[in-house]
Order: structure tokens, then sequence, then C-alpha cells
């Protein structure tokens, strides 16, 4: 009779131990698609300055951005740059105080490891193109933050640049110059569920399952005592 008590009590043990798991599993796997749910969107905005193909293009080529967002240019070859420009003189610099990335080599098919970031101060309309020899008129352009009351607008722009002589900015500045490798590794991060919280939900996931394995161990162990009884 003692034998059998002992059993079930037992056995009572490791049945709460397996609602526990099952519990914590269940939370740090809510936490971990909520973290891939609300980080997919981010104040990084990669933009492709051509392709491995030599498109002449910048894609996207239409960004919205806030206050506070980061701009970053990725290069593919042959060769490209980004220039500041204005939606009436398109194809040559705002004014001196243009950003520019002077003109960037890149040999074969993947990204140069040399990348140029904005940061975005306003909401105000900025337009950008490529400065290297005819691409901005065969539209290699872009705008960050283009009106919304399609007052102004990049095929606008693109059209103008159709008759436009690109000009070439003097200076090179107004962008932070990084590398690619650090980017990578941060626009990854940020675009799902850290490797520590999705390691943790498979953690937390193997313990319910192994505190179920030994609560099944514990009635079958109580059932037997009752018979030997």
């Amino acid at each position: 009779m003692h034998f059998t008590t002992l059993s079930l009590i037992f056995s009572a043990v490791p049945l709460a131990l397996a609602q526990y798991g099952d519990s914590g599993s269940s939370t740090t796997t809510s936490a971990a698609a909520a973290a891939s749910q609300t980080s997919s969107s981010g104040p990084l905005h990669v933009v492709k300055v051509s392709n491995a193909n030599g498109d002449l293009t910048f894609t996207p080529n239409d960004i919205q951005a806030a206050v506070g967002d980061q701009v970053e240019f990725h290069f593919y070859g042959p060769k490209h740059s980004v220039a500041q420009s204005s939606f009436a003189k398109p194809c040559a610099p705002v004014n001196s105080s243009a950003f520019f990335s002077g003109p960037i080599t890149t040999s074969g098919t993947t990204a140069n490891t040399e990348i140029f970031t904005l940061n975005v101060t306003s909401t105000a309309a900025i337009w950008f193109y490529c400065s290297v020899a005819s691409h901005c008129a065969s539209g290699m352009s872009g705008v960050i933050n283009a009106p919304s009351d399609g007052s102004k607008t990049l095929a606008m722009y693109q059209s103008s640049a159709k008759t436009a002589t690109s000009t070439i900015p003097s200076t090179v500045q107004g962008l932070i110059q990084g590398t690619l490798s650090s980017s990578t590794t941060s626009s990854a991060t940020s675009s799902g569920a850290s490797p520590s919280a999705t390691k943790s939900a498979g953690v937390e996931a193997r313990g319910g399952v192994k505190w179920t394995v030994v609560a099944i161990t514990g009635v079958v162990a109580a059932a037997f005592g009752s018979l030997i009884v």
C-alpha cells in the first residue's frame, strides 16, 4: 500500500514538470516569432547600385525612409557612383554640399566590399543618380521620400534625365564609408530572431518532451506498484 502511494506521488511530480516545460517552450517560441516579425522591417535600407548582371539600375530606386533611418549603397561592377541631385536639374549635383561616393570600380559579379551610407535627417525628397558616363540618362537614378501628392515622381525625373548631360561632383563627401562584411552581419541580425532566442526555444521544447517521457514512466511505475501490492 505504501509503495503504491509513493509511486503515485512521484508520478505526479514529472507530470507537473512536463506541464511547466511545455509552457516554457510555448512562451519562448512565441517570443522568437514575435522578434522575427518586428525586426523584419527596420531603419536600414539597402540599395544595390547595379547588380550581378551589370544593369544600369538602383534597386530599390524609390524609397520611403523616416528621420533617423540609414540608406546603405552596395556597389556592383563594373563602375558606378551615387551622387545627390535635384528634381529640377537631373544628373547634376544639387549644390556644392551634394553627397557623392566617387566612382567605385568593382570586378566580378559580387558586391564591392566598400559601401557608403547616408543618414536620413529630413523627410524632404532626396534625388540621386549615377554620375558615370551616360548612366543617369539611361535611367540610373533614384529618390528617397518622393512627394506623396505625385507632383514630382521618379518617372518624371528619369524622363527629363534622358536629354541631360551627366555632371560629376567635384568633392567626395556626405556619406559614411564602411565595409560590406559588418553591414551584412548587422542586416542578418536585424532581419529575424536572434540565434540565442531561437536556440532557447529549441532547448525549452526538448525539455518539455523530456519531462513528458519521465511522467509516463512514473505512471507506469505506479500501475506496476499497485499490481505488486
